[in-house]
């Protein structure tokens, strides 16, 4: 079987996790936890970063340091991993869901003026599959109406809009280093953020709401978000060879292009000209959607691993009857026409042209 994706490690990261195991540093106290914290922010040329259990915590710490609670809504795409609007609704406030530009598969900004109040505190960014949502347009909504801005980077980092790299326009970033991630930690997710006094209250709220300073003061409600030793070693040998897992992941989307050029029946997804993506998942759109679940079952009893495309938001039964599906039809089109290919680090060119082929053969079948 091909998966959909594996990690790889190809650094020095039994290196580092034994160094955990043989200094007994485990917990979220070694030195590995803050080196990290350190190679994210310095790659993304960010005063501060925070690294947490996983990207949903990362989210819900970033919500709740912002203040964001009762009463509040929050802005964000439809078409999106179930976390983004879940942290919103567990910090107390309202996710206001608005449909997504078929091009980039992101929030479309055209759409969130017309879903701002008064309550409108944030609007949350995902930057999907990596390709950037237009941040400009965003920015200057965020500016006119007063918002923070969150980006959900969690697919997409190293990717570039208008060559500022993604995670450092908006107010912070949050990253996932999920085992299917570019980079990844097994579970794990760190923030950037560029104002000391929101860093300070996302460190505060991370650790229990326990001053930093003095052990055991609690100066406020928190969580505990922290990530561990071991995970935040791993961490730091993948980021040690990011740019190299950047590049081997461009040849793959480049090969993946050239075989699937000549199959009519799919199409593969466009980057605008202002955003150098970050390839994570290979997707594809069908242009018939009857036959996408047809072909993921001839795909896997060839030994090829396909993942449907996420469901909306909206969809989802504890949002049930709160948004209307006619507002959000570009959302459920790609979300019913799309799949994913297998898009790990060690899909290589020879499997690639293998999955092309059983694609072509499974499309002419159905």
């Amino acid at each position: 079987m091909i998966p959909i994706y594996q990690p790889c490690f190809v650094g020095r990261e039994k290196e580092y996790v034994n160094d955990c195991l043989d200094t007994v540093w485990i917990s979220s106290q070694g030195a590995y936890v803050k080196n990290l914290e350190s190679e994210i922010a310095a790659y993304h040329t960010m005063p501060f970063s925070l690294v947490v259990a996983n990207c949903t915590c990362a989210l819900h710490l970033a919500l709740a340091a912002m203040g964001i609670g009762d009463g509040d809504e929050v802005i964000c795409p439809d078409l999106t991993f179930i976390a983004p609007a879940n942290m919103i609704r567990l910090a107390g406030a309202k996710p206001v869901l608005v449909d997504i530009d078929p091009a980039t598969l992101a929030i479309d900004p055209a759409l969130i003026i017309r879903s701002i109040t008064p309550r409108t505190k944030a609007i949350l960014v995902v930057h999907q599959f990596g390709h950037a949502a237009d941040m400009d347009q965003i920015m200057a909504i965020a500016k006119d109406f007063g918002l923070r801005v969150i980006e959900d980077n969690a697919e997409s980092i190293g990717a570039l809009y208008k060559g500022k790299m993604l995670g450092t326009i908006g107010d912070c970033a949050t990253f996932s280093f999920f085992g299917n991630k570019v980079v990844t930690t097994g579970e794990g997710g760190a923030i950037i953020v560029g104002d000391e006094g929101l860093y300070q209250r996302m460190q505060i709220l991370r650790d229990h709401g326990m001053n930093p300073n003095k052990k055991y003061e609690h100066l406020d409600l928190g969580f505990n978000y922290r990530m561990t030793n071991l995970q935040a070693a791993i961490g730091l040998a993948q980021m040690e060879k990011l740019d190299e897992i950047l590049s081997l992941r461009r040849n793959q989307l480049a090969a993946y292009e050239r075989e699937l050029s000549s199959i009519e029946e799919l199409e593969t997804r466009k980057f605008a000209e202002w955003c150098v993506p970050t390839h994570w998942l290979m997707t594809v759109h069908l242009k018939d959607v009857r036959k996408r679940d047809p072909l993921m079952k001839i795909m896997f009893d060839n030994g090829i691993e396909c993942r449907p495309m996420i469901n909306p938001v909206h969809e989802a039964r504890h949002f049930a009857g709160q948004y209307a599906p006619e507002d959000f039809p570009n959302s459920i089109d790609v979300s019913r026409r799309s799949l994913h290919l297998p898009s790990g680090n060690n899909v290589n060119e020879r499997q690639i042209k293998f999955i092309a082929a059983k694609l072509k053969k499974a499309l002419s079948m159905i």
